[in-house]
Parts: structure tokens; sequence; C-alpha cells
């Protein structure tokens, strides 16, 4: 069991919607239990895709974000690298300087912040950017004496529908689920809902239908309505 009393969160998220997708129900319990919550968006900028939608422009996408952050109630959130030449590009950003802005970047990091607990992507996700976030924070926790430097209580990876699409051997096992209420569940999805130029339409992952039964999936591994899935490295 994790506490989370008056506990305060940092979510790594490589994008806006990926701390909602893994995390809107760990969010809304750290709220809950009186503690804060702090979101680091690594890139951010506009972006063309398969939905036939038409691109997203990055003021639009941060605008997202303003709305988001009101609905779960952050207390603080920063774009790291904003721009074309780092979205979906993080894999040829230097890892050092990926892992200084989670560590030592302004406001919201480690070092700022000294969260209890950080959660970032899969390690295994097939998007390029999440696996550079996983690799950088895990390597921003890593062990070290505590007067040379912080390092969180809780470390935890969160997941998403479709890291499902990943080879055989390297998928990461959940050995942490967050109970959830039918009524954070239900956050999660309107919160998914603002980010409305990421929303896809059914059959895709990014679909707000498709939240609730991932999150029921989860909630049945502890015998509850809903949850979500975290693996723990510690």
């Amino acid at each position: 069991m994790i506490e989370l009393a008056q506990k305060k969160l940092l979510v790594i998220a490589p994008h806006p919607d990926d701390e909602v997708i893994g995390c809107a129900g760990l969010i809304q319990r750290v709220k809950e239990a009186e503690g804060q919550v702090f979101v680091l968006f690594l890139t951010v900028a506009s972006t063309n895709d398969f939905s036939g939608r038409g691109p997203s422009t990055a003021e639009e996408r941060v605008n997202e974000i303003e709305h988001v952050a009101k609905l779960l109630q952050f207390d603080g959130w920063r774009i790291a690298f904003e721009g074309d030449q780092f979205h979906l590009k993080l894999d040829q950003v230097s890892q050092k300087d990926i892992i200084h802005e989670i560590e030592r970047g302004e406001k919201i990091s480690l070092e700022e912040l000294k969260p209890d607990i950080v959660a970032f992507p899969a390690f295994e996700d097939y998007n390029q950017d999440h696996r550079a976030a996983a690799g950088a924070a895990l390597a921003a926790c890593r062990p070290a004496p505590p007067d040379e430097k912080f390092r969180p209580s809780v470390i935890l990876s969160y997941e998403a529908p479709m890291n499902s699409w990943v080879h055989p051997n390297t998928s990461t096992p959940i050995n942490v689920v967050i109970q959830m209420s039918d009524t954070m569940v239900d956050q999660k999805v309107k919160a998914m809902s603002t980010y409305a130029s990421q929303v896809r339409g059914p059959g895709h992952p990014r679909n707000e239908a498709a939240l609730p039964a991932f999150a029921q999936l989860r909630g049945s591994l502890l015998g509850q309505q809903c949850g979500e899935g975290f693996y723990c490295p510690q």
C-alpha cells in the first residue's frame, strides 16, 4: 500500500495527455488526500497525425494543458522543451539534457520540489519520446547518498492502453494498482476529452471509451471496480 496522505507527486509527461491517460486516478487520489501534484511536460509542438483531423497547434495544446490543470487541480506545471525541434524527437536530445531538466530544471524538478512520489512512462513504450522520458526519469531517480542528491521515496512507471503494442519479451509487469472510484474514472474521461486535439474515434486507444474499460481491467486485479496500474522498480 502506498501512503498518499499529504504527499507530493511529480508526474513526468512526455506530451500533454500522457499524465491523464497514465495517472489521472493517482493524481486525484493524491489531491483527495490533501497532497500536491506537479507535472513536467517534456515537449509540446504543432503536430499532424493519422487521425484525419488535421494538425494541432502548439498554442492549442498549451491551452488544453491550462484547462486540464484547472480540472485536475495541478499545483504547478512546466514545459521543458518547446518547439518542433524537440517534439517527437526526444530520442535525439541528449539524455543528459533531459535528466538535467528532471533533476534540476526550473521550479518543476526533483531538486526544486523534492516530491515523495515520481511517476513516468513505461520503459517499453513504442513511442520514442516516452522511452527517452522513462530512461531519463529512472536515471534521475538513481540511488545516491541523501547528502549528495534528492531521491523520491516512491518511483512508479505508469502504463497506457497502447503499451500492449510491444515485443512480448519486453513487457513491464504491473506490481502496483491504485484503486479508483467511478467518479474518478468519470473525471479521467472528462480530462481526456479536454485534450480534444488528441481524442480519437472508436477503436483507438485514445478514445474516451477505452479509459473506463482499461480502468475496469486493472481494478479487477484488486477485486475492485476500477484502478490504475503501475510498475514500481524498487
